[in-house]
């Protein structure tokens, strides 16, 4: 019978061997007990089985085992319970770019704002419709800040209704945003096609520039120049343009004092100028060439700049102009030369090749008309002035081009007036943040190169990971990155060294 051996003692007190574990030994090192994951593998070559060492599980005290950072990182690697990705550059942007309307929101709307910027996230980032809201919001980090935000389509349905019924909050609001030292702005109006057969006042049958004679309503904006940026709108029934509704809005806005409106050139018309002297509305307004009131004598017989009051230069071409004094106020013809050459030679080309329609006396007719701009108005500004201030007509239709084509606004299936109100006040807050966003690529210089919808493009690819209960950012592409960095967009991705 072969004698069994005892068991070596061993060499490690017995505090510290009372925690090995097969697969495991145990090593002093500098006076200190560790315990390593070990493991055998047969080498052919030394015809016996091989230790390999895995790594430190961890360190023995005689307080009991410590796992090493190391190993705790491993074994978690492999017991990930939960992993969720959510949007987290938009949301980044809005507490750093977008928060001055994020306050006056929580100042205004003291109960419900958070549910107002999660829906203008919703519109602004991805034109959401209402069905898909609570979709967005949930893959977003905005819901991690806003938990109590309810946005199922059910609930969103009661609350818009409640929203619409608070035009008082949402005027002042607007009136947050009012700088008493920029006092130029825009006025127009649009119409939007309504789908529903519920909404009893807004929806009328009325006159629209794509001659489409389905029932709409008309959004009035009004948009600061200086600010370049909108400051309020209004809903009027799509029969009532901006000739009757004009006064009333100026009215509700507030500010007529000092503010110069800027109309487009179908205002025009003794009965708005009346109405506008009266109620003391400062005004620029583009006059059609045909109007009687306009002058063209010191056009006629060819011009004699000499007889003109002067020039200056706008965007690297010289203006001409001269001043005729109406009971209107100032009215200021302008001739911009590039433009009457082109003007004179598209019509020569019309005559070509379309006799029928343009003919050469016609065109003699016209020809003390062609490359002028006429504006009336009644303020105190200077020929130069009230050119330049009139040149940014075009931002209000930038603004409505953006409305109904950048969110997809043009239509509408809200079923009632009070629903709509608070639809419209949800893409209000939308197109401010697509301006505030375009002044900041242009204050950078960046506006050439990215457009604001392309900014949030990049936005909503940074990521935010949680992992066992831990949020981490995620990775991003070094043009993004870059991106961010001109943008001064601080605190996401600092620049090495800072």
């Amino acid at each position: 019978m072969k004698k069994i051996n005892k068991a070596t003692p061993s060499r490690h007190p017995q505090w510290v061997v009372k925690h090995k574990k097969p697969g495991t030994e145990i090593r002093l090192i500098k006076g200190h007990y560790y315990m390593y994951a070990i493991s055998s593998k047969w080498d052919s070559n030394k015809k016996r089985p091989v230790k390999k060492t895995l790594g430190i599980l961890g360190k023995i005290t005689q307080t009991g085992f410590v796992e090493s950072d190391k190993h705790r990182l491993k074994t978690k690697r492999f017991v990930i319970k939960q992993v969720w990705q959510l949007e987290f550059g938009f949301t980044h942007f809005l507490q750093s770019c977008l928060q001055d309307t994020v306050i006056k929101l929580q100042q205004h709307f003291p109960d419900c704002w958070q549910t107002i910027v999660a829906m203008s996230f919703c519109r602004f980032v991805y034109q959401s419709p209402l069905k898909n809201m609570d979709f967005r919001f949930r893959h977003s980090y905005l819901s991690q800040m806003y938990p109590e935000v309810n946005l199922d389509k059910d609930h969103l349905t009661v609350f818009i209704r409640q929203l619409g019924e608070e035009r008082e909050a949402i005027r002042n609001y607007f009136n947050s945003f009012w700088n008493n030292d920029k006092r130029s702005v825009l006025f127009d109006v649009s119409s939007i096609t309504s789908l529903s057969k519920r909404m009893e006042t807004f929806p009328q049958v009325g006159y629209n520039n794509n001659k489409n004679f389905d029932p709409q309503l008309n959004i009035m904006l009004i948009h600061s120049v200086e600010q370049r940026m909108p400051l309020y709108y209004r809903i009027l029934p799509g029969n009532i343009r901006e000739v009757k509704a004009f006064s009333l809005s100026l009215k509700e806005f507030g500010k007529t004092e000092d503010v110069t409106v800027i109309t487009d050139k179908g205002f025009y018309s003794n009965k708005n100028l009346k109405e506008m002297k009266s109620e003391g509305i400062i005004y620029i307004i583009p006059l059609r060439r045909n109007v009687a009131l306009i002058d063209y004598s010191k056009l006629q017989n060819g011009l004699l700049y000499e007889k003109l009051d002067g020039f200056f230069s706008f965007e690297k071409r010289i203006v001409w102009h001269y001043t005729l004094q109406t009971e209107w106020g100032n009215l200021y013809v302008y001739i911009d030369d590039f433009l009457k050459a082109e003007e004179q030679r598209d019509y020569l080309m019309r005559i070509e090749k379309y006799p029928d329609n343009y003919t050469i006396k016609q065109y003699h007719q016209k020809q003390q008309q062609f490359g002028t701009i006429s504006l009336l108005t009644n303020g105190k500004t200077a020929a130069q002035e009230t050119y330049e201030t009139y040149k940014t007509r075009n931002e209000i239709e930038i603004l409505f081009d953006a409305y109904k084509n950048i969110l997809h606004a043009d239509k509408t299936y809200m079923q009632n007036d009070i629903a709509i109100e608070a639809w419209m006040f949800i893409n209000f807050i939308a197109i401010q943040w697509y301006y505030i966003t375009f002044n900041l690529l242009k204050k950078y210089k960046l506006n050439k190169i990215h457009a604001p919808l392309d900014l949030m493009m990049r936005l909503t690819e940074i990521k935010k990971i949680k992992i066992n209960e831990q949020w981490y950012l995620s990775e991003a592409t070094q043009a993004t990155i870059d991106l961010m960095n001109k943008l001064k967009i601080t605190n996401l991705f600092p620049k090495k060294g800072s």
